[in-house]
């Protein structure tokens, strides 16, 4: 703000004019943009009655506030009501939005001008009060090339009396957003269908039934904003008694299988001086019959059709292929080198001497594997399900989680250096679970290496499972199944192939030194998880994390003592540790956000917008604390000096987008991209065009080389 203002006083002095000559827009002075005050239909009130009040806001030239669907930007109004007892409020009547076309990729939906948002008021019957006091503690996003976020406090008060009245002015206000309403009509019956490239939206009746229906510059604007590319053309068609819209998909269109789609209709009927411009609500139905036909309007885009459980078989089968080479990866990949290290100890130690057990193992961590991984994509697809943003990973998000590992793999840290045995072998962590020595302990090994490994979303991975979170559950379960395969992969081969186990080490006594050096791996990976678990929790987190180890450790020490007293001492300690991780999910998320590294930018929609509207080359990092990937990038590649160099010598703006705790806004960015967790690296060329997605694993010469691309 004070840079703005600075320059317009140099501009003015430049034009040999006084500062305070030179009108600065509102904004510059921490003036507010949008004229906002609260408006009723009624002068006075009496108990019993309904009535509404409405949010009127006025905006100058050029800016525009939001619908309840923003589109591609922004954030629509909210107003969070104080009302005395007795009174009730209800939910925004959203008016029909406009489009507001921003650039050729982006599609806000919203207001300019002038717009007054109605809101329903229902007045109990025994209200005794002589007056109505309505405060509203109202936000907003207006934006024109930039966007400020601004929130009014607002107060209106009413008399109360036997007999209401109308306000004059207050009441055409709230009148004419009412009219601008849609409603639904009757007899107009809606179906929508979902194919790979397209959805198809069928309306049928109403203005829509007769032979030649005069209406056309039919346009949907949904209420889901993960429905549809706001910005991609609407194609419509017509037949006697029907109207047809073809729609590109968005980012997550299918979230809630099965449920209704609500929206606006806005179209235009007839041409010239009688036209007229009609907006309507409606409900569109799943119908399994239009799938056919949205599949069809795909294939008619000359697009490659994303693959599908049907007719597609080459094309399953090749996603299936991606997620198998994804997962085999992810063994290369340093976020899993402690936990394989174990498994790679386990065979080892029975390749040689117990080759029939050796693979029986491989079997149970083939097992643990898998599940694990069909678990996870479970719970991602039930979220999907109820509408979440979520994306791969998404489990390091929940600071308890976070906790719990980390106390997990500190046992087995202390495990590995000796401090406490469990079971009799090397066979896994956790083989005194079985009768039968290292079965259960091979597929819980296989459970944590999926814990640890699945935040790493490798190479070819993350374009599989992208690719699969917009199918149907079905393919999201065997894509998962394909990556699990793949990280077991090489196990399950050395273990049925006699002549690779040739190659392997003999057992000796260099295995017990190995298995207690891998103890300080495990540590290392502790200290890592405490460090996100206080870019998550903050301090408090963080002690009682250190109160659960302390109590976890007491534990152990006691448990080894041959005394009833002393045995009780490790239950209660065990009993406090577990009070203190579950008291880390009632804390609220830190505020402290991570420090941004010299020339970063903390990145939003608003800001990437305006730089691209500057013709200036962005590059985003979207990454997270739990990520290792991302912190051996961050390390390696993009703090090497020929890439700092390259940034400042291109002009390149670099921004982070920082995915540690749950960001809506973030997942919705990775799941444009047709990534499914991080990390994600997005180069957006000068010249404007899609961004371009950079490797997973980066090098110098591969970031060195966008940049350059994307300054031209």
């Amino acid at each position: 703000m004070r840079l703005l203002a600075g320059l317009a006083t140099l501009f003015a002095l430049l034009a040999g004019q006084t500062p305070g000559a030179l009108a600065q827009p509102g904004w510059a002075n921490n003036e507010p943009i949008v004229d906002a005050s609260l408006v009723s239909d009624r002068a006075v009130v009496a108990p019993g009655e309904s009535f509404h009040i409405g949010l009127r806001q006025v905006m100058p030239e050029g800016w525009h506030t939001y619908w309840r669907n923003p589109g591609d930007n922004g954030l629509p109004t909210e107003v969070r009501w104080d009302v005395p007892a007795g009174v009730s409020i209800g939910e925004i009547e959203w008016p029909a939005p406009e489009e507001m076309p921003l650039a050729e990729t982006i599609m806000d939906y919203g207001y300019h001008g002038e717009v007054v948002l109605p809101f329903p008021v229902e007045l109990d019957a025994g209200f005794a009060a002589g007056e109505l006091v309505v405060t509203g503690h109202a936000s907003w996003l207006v934006c024109e090339i930039i966007c400020v976020p601004e929130e009014r406090t607002l107060s209106l008060t009413l008399p109360v009396a036997a007999q209401s009245q109308r306000d004059t002015d207050g009441y055409w206000y709230i009148q004419a957003a009412l009219d601008a309403v849609p409603q639904p009509v009757e007899g107009l019956e809606a179906r929508i269908g979902f194919g790979a490239d397209a959805i198809v939206l069928e309306l049928e009746g109403g203005d829509f039934s007769a032979a030649e229906p005069d209406w056309h510059d039919l346009t949907f604007f949904p209420h889901d904003g993960a429905l549809i590319q706001h910005a991609a053309r609407q194609r419509s068609e017509r037949e006697a008694g029907l109207a047809r819209l073809i729609l590109t998909p968005g980012f997550n269109p299918q979230p809630q299988s099965g449920a209704v789609r609500g929206g606006v209709l806005r179209y235009t009927l007839g041409s010239g001086a009688g036209a007229r411009e009609v907006s309507v609500e409606i409900q569109a139905r799943p119908d399994p019959a239009m799938a056919l036909a949205a599949t069809a309007a795909g294939a008619g885009t000359g697009t490659v059709p994303a693959p599908s459980v049907q007719p597609v078989a080459p094309g399953l089968i090749g996603l299936l292929l991606l997620a198998f080479g994804g997962g085999l990866i992810l063994n290369l990949m340093p976020c899993v080198f402690p936990i394989l290290s174990i498994k790679v100890l386990q065979f080892v130690e029975g390749a040689h001497h117990h080759p029939h057990r050796t693979r029986r193992h491989a079997l149970f961590f083939l097992a643990g594997v898998i599940l694990s991984f069909v678990a996870l994509a479970a719970v991602l697809v039930g979220l999907r399900e109820f509408g979440l943003p979520v994306g791969w990973g998404f489990q390091l998000q929940v600071p308890v989680v976070v906790a719990a590992l980390t106390l997990l793999l500190f046992a087995i840290g202390l495990n590995l250096l000796g401090v406490f045995e469990i079971g009799t072998s090397l066979q896994g962590v956790g083989s005194g679970l079985s009768q039968q020595p290292g079965a259960r302990g091979a597929f819980f090994t296989g459970v944590l290496a999926v814990i640890v490994a699945a935040p790493c979303v490798g190479p070819l991975a993350a374009g599989a499972l992208g690719l699969a979170l917009t199918q149907p559950a079905i393919i999201v379960l065997l894509v998962s199944a394909a990556m699990g395969a793949g990280l077991a992969a090489p196990f399950v081969l050395v273990s049925f192939v006699p002549a690779l186990q040739a190659f392997m080490p003999k057992p000796g006594r260099w295995m017990e030194q190995f298995k207690q050096f891998l103890a300080f791996p495990m540590f290392a990976s502790v200290i890592w998880l405490s460090w996100v678990l206080v870019i998550q929790s903050g301090p408090t987190g963080l002690l009682l994390l250190g109160i659960a180890l302390l109590a976890l450790s007491l534990a152990i020490w006691a448990r080894k003592q041959k005394h009833l007293a002393w045995t009780l001492v490790a239950i209660i300690a065990l009993l406090t540790g577990l009070a203190a991780t579950l008291a880390i999910a009632r804390l609220p998320a830190a505020t402290n956000a991570p420090t941004l590294s010299g020339g970063e930018e903390a990145w939003s929609r608003e800001r990437v917008a305006e730089l691209r509207a500057e013709g200036r080359p962005v590059f985003i990092d979207v990454t997270a604390a739990w990520c290792v990937t991302c912190q051996v990038n961050k390390l390696g590649a993009l703090s090497d000096p020929a890439v700092r160099d390259a940034f400042e010598q291109y002009g390149v703006v670099e921004m982070r987008a920082d995915w540690t705790n749950r960001n809506d806004e973030i997942a919705a960015l990775i799941a444009e991209h047709g990534q499914a967790g991080v990390p994600l690296y997005l180069v957006f060329p000068a010249d404007g065009g899609p961004a371009r997605v950079l490797p997973s694993v980066l090098t110098r010469d591969i970031v060195v080389t966008a940049l350059a691309e994307a300054a031209g």
